[in-house]
């Protein structure tokens, strides 16, 4: 990082360069570097009808807190669906896991049902 003193250094340096430049200019360039600045500046300002009212921003802020709070309690109140089973896994999926048995009769699901049509053509 440069120094204070470095950086104060480059700052003198600088003005002193540019007030002696600015010192040899002729008094026309200087108007029409005035009127130039002037123009530049009045341009930036917004105009007096195109200005926004003051109190827009702190309205538009609570307009937002407002729909935010609107939002959440409307989603806090909601109800729960009607279907308490459809919230809960269904309890055949866990006793399936559970149950080492029960896995080995699914893998085996095909022989199973190909036994039981032969039983019935037999």
């Amino acid at each position: 990082m440069n120094k204070p003193e470095d950086t104060d250094r480059l700052l003198k340096m600088s003005k002193s360069t540019l007030d002696r430049a600015v010192d040899g200019l002729d008094d026309a360039t200087r108007r029409d570097l005035r009127r130039v600045r002037r123009a530049a500046l009045l341009a930036g300002k917004p105009a007096a009808g195109e200005k926004r009212p003051a109190w827009l921003l702190p309205v538009g802020g609570l307009a937002t807190a407002a729909t935010v709070a609107v939002l959440t309690v409307s989603l806090w109140l909601t109800p729960p669906e009607n279907n308490p089973v459809a919230q809960l896994p269904p309890l055949e999926d866990l006793a399936l896991l559970g149950d080492a048995e029960s896995l080995e009769f699914y893998e085996e699901l095909d022989f199973y049902l190909w036994l039981d049509d032969e039983k019935e053509a037999g």
